[in-house]
């Protein structure tokens, strides 16, 4: 606080008690005018800059700030490239497909980018793993919905259906307000099924002025989850393809 403040706040004390102690018209006058002087100067204090002002500064009104929201993780258990029952939580002979849908919420009004992201896994003892991602081939995947349908006589019933997944693509900077959505897809492996379902998931992005923002998902997570590989799409899959539900029935 001030010096012109304290000198301020000391006229207003003042004021009052010799007001209260006079009495009278003379005590109420006196008191009128030490009020009046005390907050002129308190008021003005306070227009010069002192310590009290809530000016932001431009640094702090610069800094950016990115909501990060880790929606879903679904783990797929394989084995040379194909897909593999559970048939023991701890068995640790298995590699599993990872993917994680992620929203971004920029709350700023300044646009910026993200240069990379991070994704890691933290065990029930505290151990940490960093996943392997792979880029480019979520259009060979699909992820199981069920959707609430209506029929032509008004009854309710769940379809289900498979919905394609769009990679989360960071290549143009985030702009002000605006939000951004979509899956990463990951590897990992020496994991069992248990520590896999129990752990949390944590999203790092690192952004174009040096900071950290982080989303975490905690565990359980749906191991097996929903994710299939795309029938038309096999072919093209670097590892073995599974033989699909159709392609089974029609052989």
């Amino acid at each position: 606080m001030s010096k012109r403040e304290w000198f301020g706040l000391a006229v207003l004390g003042l004021g009052s008690l010799f007001g209260f102690l006079l009495g009278g018209m003379f005590g109420l006058g006196l008191a009128a005018v030490c009020l009046v002087i005390g907050l002129v100067l308190v008021v003005a204090s306070t227009a010069l800059g002192s310590p009290h002002s809530t000016t932001p500064s431009a640094g702090s009104s610069s800094k950016t700030s990115l909501l990060v929201l880790v929606k879903e993780v679904h783990a797929r258990p394989q084995r040379f490239g194909k897909f593999q029952e559970i048939h023991n939580l701890d068995q640790s002979d298995l590699q599993f497909e990872i993917f994680v849908h992620c929203w971004l919420v920029n709350d700023t009004d300044q646009p910026f980018g993200v240069p990379r992201i991070q994704v890691s896994l933290t065990r029930s003892d505290s151990s940490t793993v960093v996943l392997q991602q792979l880029c480019g081939d979520l259009n060979t995947w699909s992820v199981g919905r069920l959707r609430d349908e209506l029929d032509c006589f008004g009854v309710r019933y769940l379809q289900a259906a498979s919905e394609k997944m769009t990679e989360l693509d960071l290549t143009d900077p985030l702009e002000g307000g605006a939000t951004r959505q979509g899956w990463l897809h990951l590897q990992a492996q020496g994991l069992t099924p248990k520590q896999l379902r129990d752990s949390s998931i944590t999203l790092t992005i690192f952004d174009a002025a040096g900071q950290t923002h982080i989303g975490i998902a905690n565990g359980p997570h749906q191991v097996p989850g929903r994710i299939w590989p795309l029938t038309g799409r096999q072919a093209k899959l670097p590892s073995v393809p599974e033989s699909s539900p159709q392609s089974t029935a029609q052989a």
